[in-house]
C-alpha cells in the first residue's frame, strides 16, 4: 500500500523523470577533415633482393570515407650513395617503384633515397649506414592455449645489429571435404566430368603487424622466441600443411625507434584514455618544401630470408573441423538439376547410380572458393 504522504512526492517527480527521458538526442560529432596530402614512403634499401620503394599520398578524411589509396605516380625515383653513384628506379606498378635487379651495394658506403615527384617536388632521405642483417637460426613454434604460435630466433656473434623488424608471407594447403569429379553448367543445365580439380588450393596472407624487437639493453645481441604470428585453435591454415616465409631486417637506432612509435600508433590506441599518438618523425625531407610532413623512413642492409613449414600431423588430433556437409542424392533430369545446382547451391560430386549424382553444398566440394588450386613453385 502506497502512503499517502508519498503520493505528492511522486507526482512530482514522475513528469520530470519522462522529461529527462525524452531530452536524448542522437551525437553527430563534428569531424574535422584534413587534406594534408603528405608523401608516404615505404621501403628498404636491399643489398639481397631488388628494392621496392612504395609512393602514396595521406587523403582528406572525411566521414565515411572508403576511397582507395592515393598512389604517387610517374615519380622519378633513384638510391644514391656517399660516393656519388646513383642507382634509377622503374614504375612497375600503382606507386611502386622498383630497382628490377639487386643493387650492388658497398657495404662501407652509406645510402640514401632521392625521389623526384610530377608536380617538381624533391624529396630525400638522410645518409644510413649499409647494415646486414645476421642470419636468422631458427623459426619454431610451441602449442601454446589451444593454439600455435610461431616464434623467431636470431643472434649477431659480433654484437653490431640490435635492433631488428620481421615480415611475413603465410601459405596454407587445405582441402575440401568431398572430392568432385563432375561440374554443372549452368547455361546448358546439364552435368560434365571435371577437367580440374577443386579439392586441393592453397591461400597466402602477408604480416599487417609491425614486429619489433631489440637487444640493445642486453648484455648479448640475442633475440629469443620473438612471437611472429598466433594460429588459433582448429584454424584452417593448419589443416593440412602450413608454411612461414620470414623477411628479417637490420634497423639503426633512430629506425627501429620511429618504427616504435608506428608500432604504438597502430597498436596501443584503444580509448581516450590510452596512450595517445606519437609524433612519427622519419627521416625523409621535402627540399623544395622544407616544413613539408613526409612519413616513412629509409634503412638500408642485407636483408635474409627463412622459410619453414608445419605438418597437420602435429597437430592435435583434433584440430580439424569442417562444415556441415551432408550428402543429396540429384536424379539427372532438367527439373531436378536446375533445382539443387542451379538455385540449391549444391554441386555435383560423383555418379551414385546411372542417372543420380551425389551432391553437397559448393563451400564443402569446391576449395576455389577460398583459395587457388595452383600450386605455389616453393610447395613440396
Amino acid at each position: 500500500m502506497i502512503k499517502k504522504s508519498f503520493l505528492p512526492k511522486m507526482l512530482l517527480y514522475c513528469p520530470c523523470i519522462f522529461l529527462l527521458a525524452n531530452c536524448k538526442v542522437p551525437f553527430d560529432p563534428t569531424l574535422k577533415s584534413s587534406d594534408t596530402n603528405a608523401l608516404v614512403v615505404e621501403g628498404y634499401i636491399d643489398g639481397t633482393l631488388p628494392t621496392i620503394i612504395k609512393l602514396s599520398r595521406s587523403r582528406m578524411l572525411t566521414i565515411g570515407d572508403t576511397a582507395a589509396r592515393k598512389y604517387e605516380q610517374g615519380a622519378k625515383v633513384l638510391v644514391e650513395d656517399d660516393h656519388q653513384d646513383a642507382y634509377p628506379f622503374t614504375q612497375t606498378g600503382n606507386g611502386i617503384y622498383s630497382s628490377i635487379n639487386t643493387l650492388s651495394l658497398n657495404p662501407g658506403y652509406q645510402y640514401r633515397l632521392h625521389i623526384y615527384t610530377s608536380n617538381s617536388e624533391e624529396y630525400v632521405s638522410d645518409l644510413v649506414p649499409f647494415k646486414p642483417s645476421p642470419p636468422i637460426d631458427t623459426i619454431g613454434w610451441d602449442l601454446k592455449d589451444n593454439g600455435v604460435q610461431v616464434f623467431v630466433n636470431t643472434h649477431d656473434p659480433n654484437d653490431s645489429t640490435k635492433y631488428y623488424r620481421w615480415e611475413y608471407n603465410e601459405t596454407w594447403e587445405f582441402h575440401s571435404w568431398y572430392y568432385s569429379n563432375f561440374i554443372y553448367n549452368e547455361d546448358s543445365n546439364k552435368v560434365y566430368p571435371r577437367t580440374d580439380q577443386v579439392y586441393t588450393c592453397w591461400q597466402s596472407d602477408s604480416s599487417t603487424s609491425i614486429l619489433l624487437a631489440s637487444s640493445a639493453k642486453l648484455t648479448n645481441d640475442v633475440i629469443y622466441e620473438m612471437p611472429l604470428v598466433y594460429i588459433t585453435q582448429h584454424d584452417k591454415r593448419l589443416s593440412v600443411l602450413y608454411s612461414i616465409l620470414v623477411k628479417q631486417y637490420t634497423l639503426d637506432q633512430n629506425g627501429y625507434n620511429y618504427w616504435l612509435a608506428m608500432q604504438s600508433n597502430n597498436e596501443d590506441i584503444g580509448s581516450i584514455f590510452d596512450p595517445q599518438p606519437n609524433e612519427s618523425v622519419g627521416n625523409i625531407h621535402c627540399v623544395t618544401n622544407p616544413s613539408e610532413l613526409v612519413v616513412g623512413y629509409i634503412n638500408a642492409g642485407k636483408t635474409v630470408e627463412k622459410r619453414v613449414f608445419i605438418n597437420n600431423s602435429s597437430m592435435p588430433s583434433d584440430w580439424n573441423q569442417f562444415p556441415y556437409c551432408p550428402l543429396k542424392n540429384v536424379v539427372d533430369n532438367p527439373d531436378t538439376l536446375k533445382k539443387y545446382f542451379a538455385d540449391g547451391g549444391l554441386d555435383p560430386i560423383d555418379l551414385v547410380e546411372p542417372t543420380t549424382y551425389s551432391a553437397s553444398g559448393v563451400d564443402c566440394v569446391d576449395c576455389t572458393l577460398f583459395g587457388t588450386n595452383i600450386k605455389p613453385s616453393f610447395w613440396p
